[in-house]
């Protein structure tokens, strides 16, 4: 049985802007040791080929000595290497790609044209391409598939499956037509289960570690198992810092202390460390009068690399009482009723964020 490990979308040297410099250098070399650990686990797991489906950084000017860190971490292994760079950390003559020679195990493309590397010993052949821009127009895969010849012919691929796209759209039938046992795919940060396409099975690697709240939990990549011609995919998890976001119900709260003393709560039953990011939602009905103190409510993540509360409760209202009410209150009421109640789940849910917003504006009350 031969095993790859597939992975992607590493991003190492994000900026993580929304942290203060020091938890952002933090949050950094966490991405690093991240990488590091799954590498590691990949050799323990008897890994004889390393694919790397593009943006292993972040940006085209990366840290020199995440680059040296990285090719090092990648000689370590002791097994071939490919790399398809993407949008993030596409190829340019004399760019960083450049900038120190490449470790004998590492095998680059560099071209925006499909190429390959043949591993006779392994009985793989990879194929695949460089983005040299920002972005790409549909990836140059053979208009026929290729032809058997014993060998597991895999494409590795930094591109976008999910629609019109300027990141090397690729549809189901180019995939089908080309004829490759396996894609080892990177650029979709929330990959969709794997799936096969004619005789090639696809797969994205994911993430490696969030960079946002919109990546929350564990990242990962994929272990791709190889055996008589079968090929298999089963997820290895990152032990990168995550990013949590946690829906927390104050409905009944009377007032600001009431909401800190839940907040606290269930900080500490969430028991995060360090290095965890949390967002917390608040949502429920509360009293009108409840003004939840963002500057309190802040100084309870102080603990954490990254902290944010967003409100998203909503006033308790005396429907009888909005309906006959000559003011403000009850005039803005009346306008949305008709969206409030109706049949789409969508306006309704649209016309209950205008209510509380409005709401929470008329009262005076600070939106976290």
């Amino acid at each position: 049985m031969l095993r790859i490990l597939h992975a992607g979308d590493l991003h190492l040297d994000s900026a993580f802007s929304a942290f203060l410099p020091h938890a952002a250098a933090r949050r950094r070399a966490c991405q690093c040791e991240a990488f590091e650990a799954l590498l590691e686990e990949a050799r323990a797991l008897g890994v004889s080929l390393v694919l790397l489906a593009g943006d292993c950084f972040d940006t085209v000017m990366p840290n020199p000595d995440t680059v040296r860190r990285f090719f090092a971490a990648l000689e370590k292994t002791g097994v071939p290497v490919v790399i398809a760079p993407g949008n993030h950390d596409f190829y340019t003559k004399g760019g960083f790609w450049d900038s120190i020679p490449l470790p004998p195990n590492v095998y680059l493309f560099n071209e925006a044209q499909l190429g390959y590397f043949s591993f006779p010993a392994l009985g793989v052949a990879v194929y695949g391409y460089a983005f040299t821009a920002e972005s790409m127009a549909a990836p140059p895969l053979p208009r026929e598939a290729v032809a058997p010849d014993g060998m597991t012919h895999i494409l590795l691929a930094h591109s976008d499956m999910t629609g019109a796209s300027a990141y090397a759209p690729l549809s189901a039938g180019a995939l089908a037509a080309a004829g490759f046992d396996y894609a080892a795919l990177g650029h979709i940060h929330k990959p969709m289960p794997p799936c096969r396409y004619g005789r090639t099975l696809a797969a994205y690697s994911g993430f490696l570690a969030g960079r946002g709240f919109d990546e929350p939990g564990a990242g990962g990549a994929q272990l791709v198992s190889i055996d008589a011609g079968r090929v298999s995919v089963a997820p290895l998890k990152s032990n990168a810092p995550v990013f949590l976001v946690h829906e927390l119900d104050v409905g009944g709260a009377e007032n600001g202390e009431a909401v800190r003393a839940r907040v606290a709560q269930e900080i500490a039953t969430l028991s995060p460390t360090p290095d965890t990011a949390l967002r917390l939602c608040l949502v429920g009905q509360v009293a009108s009068a409840c003004i939840p103190d963002k500057a309190s409510l802040l100084r309870l993540g102080e603990g954490l690399a990254l902290f944010e509360v967003k409100d998203q409760t909503v006033p308790l209202l005396d429907t009888a009482f909005l309906q006959k009410d000559q003011g403000l209150f009850g005039a803005f009421y009346r306008a949305l009723l008709p969206r409030l109640q109706g049949e789409s789940e969508a306006e309704r849910a649209l016309a209950a964020e205008a209510l509380r917003l409005g709401f929470a504006a008329l009262s005076g009350r600070e939106l976290l």
